[in-house]
């Protein structure tokens, strides 16, 4: 396979086509996840953090299969190494917040008014969810919501498109938090300040995999 990865490409699209361009389709899918282990390696080097032994090792294993495995392993490992950069994140962040919430602890609320300014301010997709809402307030609508997206990000653009209405669900259910002053999961704060890292695949996945977690709380919740 060609040595290029997202790094040679000044934004994620180009690189999206240049693989869709140059590279076989059945090789397709196998190139788009190696893109995302590059990805995820250069948030450890960018943090001056080794990237574990364990994933390299791995790596190299899966190097060496052949297909469909390969590309099966791969995603796997990227999911074990988006985890281990969340936990790392997460490590931080609660370093950073535990002397001054020794002394004013963050109420859950709170907590998660911050999680929604934060995702306002640095999740482009969430953001254009927030401008849109602003606007209609009382008056949404499904039909022009859909109408709006395809307008600001093209027709073509259908993973984006998803992607912004999770973002959509996702402002929904953490208000519902916000507004009932309830604590939210472990590690949640931290795996949302990531998501709009990621492309392709992986980011659905672990958006659906994070509005379920909240919804099944939420159920508990109630049920209770």
């Amino acid at each position: 396979m060609d040595t290029k990865s997202p790094a040679d490409f000044t934004n994620h699209d180009e690189w999206i086509s240049y693989v869709r361009e140059n590279i076989p389709a059945a090789g397709q899918p196998y190139a788009l996840a190696c893109g995302r282990t590059e990805l995820f390696k250069s948030f450890y080097e960018v943090r001056q953090r080794t990237f574990p032994v364990e994933f390299a090792q791995k790596l190299e294993r899966v190097e060496t299969l052949g297909e469909p495995g390969r590309t099966s392993e791969l995603e796997s490992l990227n999911r074990r190494i988006f985890a281990n950069l969340t936990e790392s994140l997460s490590d931080q962040a609660q370093s950073k917040v535990i002397a001054a919430d020794a002394v004013i602890p963050a109420s859950p609320s709170r907590r998660t008014q911050q999680l929604l300014d934060h995702l306002t301010a640095r999740n482009p997709n969430f953001a254009l969810w927030i401008a849109y809402k602003n606007v209609m307030k009382a008056d949404f609508d499904a039909h022009g919501w859909d109408d709006y997206l395809c307008a600001e990000l093209g027709p073509e653009s259908s993973d984006d498109i998803a992607f912004t209405c999770g973002m959509a669900e996702l402002d929904r259910l953490l208000l519902y938090f916000r507004d009932r002053n309830l604590p939210l999961p472990r590690h949640f704060f931290e795996h949302c300040c990531s998501l709009h890292y990621l492309r392709g695949p992986e980011r659905m996945l672990q958006t659906r995999d994070l509005l379920n977690i909240l919804t099944a709380e939420i159920e508990a919740c109630t049920s209770a």
